[in-house]
């Protein structure tokens, strides 16, 4: 997965970045799995900061020599308008600011 990123941000996608806000990590099994939640947005060379419009959710596991892999990613993106009328009708389902 890494080098198809790479390949990608070598030719079209060329000076972008990645701005990424992790929200949470919870460990499973003892310290087995980890469950990382980020926000982020891929942003162009000089793009001013903005509103995140994707979350990731990684699924992560130890590897042999200390590291952590990514055994599963999930991306979704957010939709405004549906979060803001669920978070007015459902106050309970809005994330905290932590």
């Amino acid at each position: 997965m890494g080098r198809a990123h790479q390949a990608l941000f070598d030719s079209f996608l060329k000076g972008t970045r990645l701005d990424l806000d992790v929200i949470g990590v919870r460990f499973h099994r003892g310290r087995d799995t980890a469950v990382a939640v980020t926000r982020g947005a891929a942003r162009k060379h000089g793009a001013k900061e903005g509103r995140y419009d994707k979350i990731t959710t990684y699924t992560l596991v130890p590897r042999g020599d200390g590291t952590w892999g990514i055994a599963a990613v999930q991306k979704t993106g957010r939709r405004r308008l549906m979060e803001a009328f669920s978070f007015r009708a459902q106050p309970a389902t809005r994330p905290s600011a932590g």
